[in-house]
């Protein structure tokens, strides 16, 4: 074989797998080809009224979509009703139960930081969780719903 009938056959093979690592990028930078660690279940999530300085009980639900990611950090956070988000320690950190397609409800407690005051009324939980998986990181928020908005009591005097 000659060298120059070899160089358009390199240059077509380099182009076709510059493409097709282009476009799995593509795809994957706009979820087309996603797979989701879980799928959230919001109206099963139940935060009870809950007065400033107490646990907080809070349910969640999701539909465990994979077993192979692994929950490497769990950041709760609580908006509070003038708008400040107060940092949260949650009672659980790390979450299992094998992959499925029921909802798997669960509950745990908060402890809401009171460095900075907690403005009482319509509070929001916000969450985010890292997942540690064979493609790499991702990164889960809780979804936006009305079953995450709750009230904060201020306690009673004295």
């Amino acid at each position: 074989m000659e060298l120059p009938k070899l160089t358009p056959i390199v240059q077509f093979v380099t182009a076709s797998f510059a493409l097709l690592v282009g476009g799995f990028t593509v795809g994957d930078k706009f979820g087309l080809l996603s797979n989701p660690v879980l799928e959230w279940a919001p109206e099963h999530f139940k935060i009870a009224p809950t007065v400033i300085g107490q646990p907080i009980a809070v349910t969640v639900a999701r539909i465990k979509k994979r077993d192979d990611c692994s929950v490497e950090g769990f950041e709760p956070t609580v908006r509070d009703a003038a708008g400040l988000i107060h940092p949260s320690v949650p009672s659980m950190t790390k979450f299992t139960g094998p992959a499925g397609p029921d909802v798997d409800t669960f509950t745990y407690q908060l402890r809401v930081s009171d460095k900075d005051p907690i403005t009482p009324g319509r509070a929001t939980l916000l969450a985010t969780i890292k997942y540690k998986c064979p493609e790499g990181e991702r990164t889960i928020t809780y979804p936006r719903h009305k079953n995450l908005t709750f009230e904060l009591i201020a306690p009673p005097p004295g």
